[in-house]
């Protein structure tokens, strides 16, 4: 059976709430959650101009967001606009979004925008739930 050529309203709403929750969790520091929000053999990829560039797979990703958790002196904040979805013939949903990355890493808060990223990510149902099966950061406008 060929996967929908539309998404449903209700995925629609389940994988926005994915792509929020994970916004949130790292913005209000409960990073360590997030590895909840992707497969088992998930690949998590922040391009050039990141903070720290480099491609996480697997277990892995749900380390380096436990270790994010505990950076208590960085506050960021993820803004996420324009997302677009697009089912692939496997059953699974491209969706794709744009970043307004705000960071202070002291005391400043300095407003100033860090980093604004194309959001490229793969989503996968299991169990009945979306999950984040690809996700790849690639800055277009950085001050890093």
């Amino acid at each position: 059976m060929a996967a929908p050529s539309v998404l449903s309203a209700e995925d629609r709403l389940a994988i926005t709430d994915v792509v929020h929750r994970f916004c949130w969790l790292v913005d209000h520091g409960r990073a360590a959650e997030i590895g909840a929000l992707f497969t088992a053999d998930a690949r998590l990829t922040f391009g050039p101009g990141t903070p720290n560039p480099g491609t996480i797979e697997g277990p892995a990703i749900a380390a380096m967001m436990a270790a994010r958790q505990t950076q208590t002196h960085i506050t960021t904040r993820h803004i996420m606009t324009n997302l677009a979805f697009a089912p692939t013939a496997d059953g699974k949903v491209a969706v794709h979004s744009i970043l307004t990355f705000y960071r202070s890493d002291d005391d400043s808060r300095d407003t100033r925008v860090a980093i604004v990223a194309d959001i490229d990510e793969v989503y996968a149902k299991v169990d009945g739930g979306w999950l984040i099966a690809e996700r790849t950061v690639t800055p277009i406008f950085s001050r890093a």
